[in-house]
C-alpha cells in the first residue's frame, strides 16, 4: 500500500457509506478531521492524496472548496465502483475534481494567456484535465477542505498563526511538493497563495520555477467569479493606462446603475471607486510584467 492510500484507508468505509454528493452538500460529520471553535475553523477529509511527482506544472490553490470536496468524494466512489485500485482512484480524483466547476474555463484561459500551453508543448491547457493530465499536479497550500463558520476558507485567520493550519502547510503541502521534480513550474493562484510561497521560498522549501516581479513571487488571480475584473486585466491584449482604465470602468459602473437593486441604494463615491480600480490595475500590472505580457 502506498503512502497515498495509507492516508485514505481510515476514511474509506465512511466515504463508502455516503450517498452521491451535490456541489453544495454540507461537509459530512464522519469525515471531520478537527474542529477549532475558538477560531470558527473546521477541517474535513477529502481524497486529495495523489501527487504527480513527474509533473511539469504545479497549480496551487488555497484549499479545496465545498464543490471540490464533494466532487472528489463522488469521483473516488465512482472510480472504485468501476474496479480501479485505491491508488488509481486517487489519481482519478485529482483529474476530475481539482479546480472543477465554473472556475475551470477561466483558469484554462488564463494559463493559455500566461504562456503555459506553449511551455508545455500543448495546444490548449484544457487538456491538462484530459489527455495531458500527466503534465500537471493540482494542489492547495492547505490540502484538506478548511471552513470558517461553514464557508470556504479564504485566508483569514492567518494560517501561520494557527498551529493546525501550519501543520497542513509544512507536513502536507511542503512534503508533497518537494517530491516533485525541481524543473516544474509553479502557478500560485491569487495573492494569498503567492504570499505563502514568498514565506516558504527564502527557506529553500521550493526548488521549482516561480513567477516573480521585484524579487517577490507573483500569482495570477484565483479563477473564482469574484476575481472577474482581475482576470479580465490579465487577459487583455493591450494594457490600458491607469487613467483610461479608471475612467472607462467608472463610466461602465454608472451605466449599469447596480446600486438601484438595493432599497435606498446610492452610487459609490467616485474617489473610492477609482481608488479600488487603481489597486487592481497595479496588482495585475505586476502579474503581466512577471509573465512578460
Amino acid at each position: 500500500m502506498s503512502s497515498h492510500t495509507d492516508q485514505l484507508s481510515p476514511y474509506l468505509s465512511n466515504i463508502d457509506a455516503l450517498t452521491i454528493r451535490q456541489d453544495r452538500s454540507l461537509p459530512d460529520a464522519s469525515l471531520q478531521l478537527w474542529d477549532l471553535p475558538s477560531k470558527k475553523l473546521s477541517c474535513f477529509y477529502a481524497p486529495f492524496e495523489y501527487v504527480n511527482i513527474d509533473a511539469k506544472l504545479i497549480i496551487v490553490g488555497i484549499t479545496p472548496g465545498r464543490t471540490q470536496m464533494n466532487r472528489s468524494i463522488n469521483a473516488l466512489k465512482q472510480a472504485l465502483a468501476n474496479g480501479h485500485s485505491p491508488e488509481q482512484a486517487l489519481e482519478s480524483v485529482k483529474q476530475n475534481a481539482s479546480l472543477s466547476g465554473t472556475m475551470r474555463p477561466r483558469l484554462v484561459e488564463m494559463l493559455n494567456r500566461l504562456g503555459y500551453a506553449e511551455k508545455l508543448g500543448i495546444t490548449c491547457c484544457s487538456s491538462l484535465w484530459a489527455e495531458h493530465n500527466d503534465l500537471v499536479h493540482f494542489c492547495s497550500v492547505l490540502k484538506y477542505p478548511i471552513f470558517v463558520s461553514g464557508k470556504d476558507y479564504c485566508g483569514q485567520p492567518n494560517l501561520f498563526k494557527v498551529p493546525q493550519l501550519r501543520y497542513l502547510l509544512f507536513e502536507q503541502f511542503v512534503r508533497d511538493i518537494q517530491s516533485i521534480q525541481p524543473d516544474a513550474h509553479i502557478v500560485p493562484l491569487g495573492e494569498m497563495v503567492a504570499d505563502v510561497l514568498n514565506h516558504l521560498d527564502p527557506d529553500n522549501h521550493l526548488p521549482h520555477h516561480l513567477p516573480r516581479f521585484g524579487g517577490r513571487v507573483i500569482g495570477p488571480p484565483h479563477p473564482s467569479g469574484a476575481n472577474a475584473e482581475s482576470i479580465s486585466l490579465v487577459l487583455m491584449d493591450r494594457y490600458p493606462s491607469l487613467s483610461v482604465y479608471q475612467e472607462s470602468m467608472y463610466q461602465q459602473y454608472l451605466g449599469k446603475q447596480s446600486w438601484l437593486r438595493k432599497p435606498g441604494g446610492q452610487p459609490q463615491d467616485e474617489d473610492k471607486y477609482i481608488k479600488a480600480r487603481a489597486t487592481r490595475w497595479y496588482a495585475m500590472s505586476r502579474v503581466r510584467q512577471a509573465y512578460d505580457l
